[in-house]
């Protein structure tokens, strides 16, 4: 595998590792489905302002019209040739429905289920229990795979998947083992495990949604251009939370409430997280749906380690145990995968 993948495989591990935490902050004073709505619109509109201002005439240069050349390639299949432009604009780019459509289905499946219920069932959660119970992602991604699509998967690839698995177990379990044993003594403590049952609920049916919107969209009909492709994908999975955050959300909002430190998360979602979305994306188009979801096992590694430096919490023999079994899991992926 070449340094370029394993830059922006690195970079993605790590921006979304931050997103938990960002996520968890944000909805403490924000309802999580209107929150989820407001971050993709933006992040969408945010990549399609971002490539109309890369795709002017004092940014072109020779990589800028062979790229675009691959485009108008695209294009011309789906287009009537009345227009023979070669350096197809915005608007031209999404102009195909059955594009539209695959992005739909991938913004419905990653962004509303997939993202939409991890912020929501996060509200019941801790950041730790929700990474455990995402971590499931590749699992789901060999099972529907295998049996859908007919992926071929090798004895390394399964073995990293269980390397990664366990290694999350090891991280995670304690606090596990707290929400489905805590005690239940009290009326407090039996409400707080229905809601944690419940967020536990959510959390699986996100992390089956999200692994069938990686596989589709791994084979997806979309723009060339990543950043009108994943545009397009956050800006209708925004709308469709917004819509249904306006309608489920809206009456818990009051904005005299919202803190500061919710709207600063909110806008590191928007800003950074993107580009985490863009790196995933990436990973997922030029490599395999098995390879890019790695930042299930990866990302709460690294959320634990920032926590460490940023809000000093303990290290221990465990968590390092835990962290040397996901890299080992995450090698075998890595280096034994079979690209298909």
């Amino acid at each position: 595998m070449d340094n370029k993948i394993w830059l922006v495989l690195i970079f993605t591990w790590i921006i979304i590792a931050s997103t938990y935490l960002a996520i968890k902050i944000s909805i403490d004073t924000i309802p999580p489905l209107l929150m989820s709505g407001i971050r993709y619109t933006i992040s969408g509109l945010m990549l399609f302002f971002i490539y109309k201002i890369y795709s002017l005439e004092i940014f072109d240069n020779k990589k800028r019209i062979q790229k675009t050349k691959k485009i108008q390639t695209s294009i011309k299949q789906q287009q009537q040739k009345k227009n023979p432009n070669p350096n197809p604009n915005l608007l031209q780019l999404i102009s195909s429905r059955r594009q539209w459509k695959d992005a739909i289905i991938i913004g419905i499946t990653l962004i509303v289920a997939g993202q939409g219920l991890l912020a929501y069932g996060e509200q019941y959660l801790s950041s730790d229990i929700t990474a455990l119970l995402f971590s499931t992602v590749p699992i789901w991604v060999l099972v529907i795979g295998k049996f859908y699509y007919n992926l071929n998967l090798n004895k390394y690839t399964l073995l990293g998947i269980v390397a990664g698995s366990i290694g999350l177990v090891i991280l995670i379990y304690p606090s596990f083992e707290d929400v489905l044993f805590g005690d239940q003594t009290n009326s407090s403590a039996h409400t707080n495990n229905k809601n944690n049952f419940l967020g536990i609920s959510i959390l699986l049916i996100a992390a089956i949604s999200w692994a069938i919107g990686s596989l589709y969209s791994h084979r997806a009909d979309l723009p060339n251009d990543i950043l009108v492709s994943t545009g397009m994908m956050l800006f209708v999975g925004g709308l469709f939370l917004l819509g249904i955050g306006m309608i489920i959300g809206f009456n818990t909002l009051d904005v005299s409430r919202i803190s500061t430190s919710s709207i600063l998360s909110l806008l590191y979602l928007i800003l950074i997280g993107t580009m985490g979305w863009l790196g995933f994306f990436w990973i997922l188009r030029n490599t395999t749906a098995t390879l890019a979801n790695t930042f299930a096992y990866v990302s709460p590694v690294i959320a634990v380690f920032l926590g460490w430096i940023i809000l000093d919490e303990n290290i221990n023999l465990r968590i390092i145990v835990a962290t040397i079994v996901i890299i080992v899991g995450v090698i075998l992926i890595v280096n034994k995968n079979k690209l298909y």
